[in-house]
């Protein structure tokens, strides 16, 4: 009888203890113990999308919960981002940065976030070269050709992109500042619709990640002039850079991952790691050289610097050039 009751007062001691323990430690502190919320501030089927999908899948099967991916598209990046700031944090869920949040602070007003202060930075995932393609009935076959086709024709040239203020739209103002000459720039809310209206004919060029346009060069379906690293990619050896027409120019695309401001620094330290598990794994390495993409290693904080470091690079640049959104 003395066994029998000593046990259940046991019992009855652990389960009146659970009851007044914080729901994150009621299964033994264990950390995630539900699916994780993936923010993608872009249209599904675009470069932020792509490397999302991908690694996310890695990264779940590393901690043991699914990463669920949810599209947030609008204001270039913008509302995305805007509703992981207001997001609990509480590990459950998280959202992709790019190069586009970097500029947007200096092309947007009254943003729903503050680049420094609304974000728990987690890592880097991948950066790589913008290409500059051209639908293959555009009678140019080089920089140089496309520059003195657009002063012959001033004002008849648009060029497609992801969205008003990414890198893929500063990569297009740049390149007319630079070169001197007009085109009207055509936004769409992801990588996506971006490559259709461009294979379509719908718009006569376009600006947009490796990742995004490679497969349509290498199916025939858009012309590469070039791409806009001061080096040619390894995916794309044959296609100069811009930099060899207009010496200095460099634009890349990156992206990463962050979560709300307040996330413990356990959790942080926790999808970090998996983070790195999964750019590891012969799946995403793989994937990412197809794509022509690469990786660096960033701790959660040097992620962090790296980002105003780039908000300041891009302020400098959008003064310089004059660029908005209007």
């Amino acid at each position: 009888m003395r066994i029998t009751r000593r046990t259940a007062l046991k019992q009855l001691s652990a389960a009146s203890l659970a009851a007044f323990m914080p729901t994150a430690f009621a299964s033994n502190g264990k950390w995630p113990n539900k699916p994780i919320r993936l923010i993608v501030p872009f249209t599904p089927g675009g470069s932020t999308d792509i490397a999302a999908r991908l690694v996310g899948a890695e990264m779940g099967n590393i901690l043991g919960q699914p990463l669920v991916a949810h599209n947030r598209p609008g204001a270039g990046g913008n509302l995305g981002v805007e509703a992981l700031a207001r997001s609990d944090n509480d590990g459950y869920t998280i959202g992709m940065v790019t190069t586009a949040h970097p500029i947007n602070i200096w092309l947007y007003k009254d943003l729903g976030y503050d680049l420094e202060k609304s974000f728990a930075p987690i890592g880097f995932l991948q950066e790589g070269p913008i290409m500059l393609v051209t639908h293959p009935d555009l009678p140019v076959n080089s920089v140089a050709e496309l520059i003195e086709y657009a002063k012959a024709n001033p004002g008849k040239l648009n060029f497609a992109t992801s969205g008003t203020g990414n890198s893929t739209h500063m990569a297009g103002e740049l390149f007319c500042h630079r070169a001197g000459i007009k085109m009207t720039h055509v936004p769409y809310k992801g990588s996506a619709p971006a490559m259709v209206d461009t294979i379509a004919g719908v718009c006569d060029l376009s600006f947009d990640t490796m990742m995004s346009a490679l497969p349509h060069v290498q199916s025939g379906k858009l012309k590469a002039l070039a791409v806009t690293t001061p080096e040619r990619s390894f995916a794309a050896p044959d296609v100069p850079c811009i930099a060899d027409t207009m010496p200095g120019f460099s634009v890349s695309a990156w992206n990463g991952l962050a979560a709300p401001a307040g996330t413990p620094q356990e959790i942080i330290d926790k999808l970090h790691d998996a983070m790195v598990a999964a750019l590891a794994t012969p799946t995403v390495k793989q994937r990412f050289k197809e794509m022509g993409v690469t990786t660096r290693s960033m701790a959660p904080a040097e992620f962090h610097r790296f980002i105003l470091d780039e908000a300041e690079m891009w302020g400098n640049t959008v003064r310089a050039a004059n660029i908005s959104i209007s």
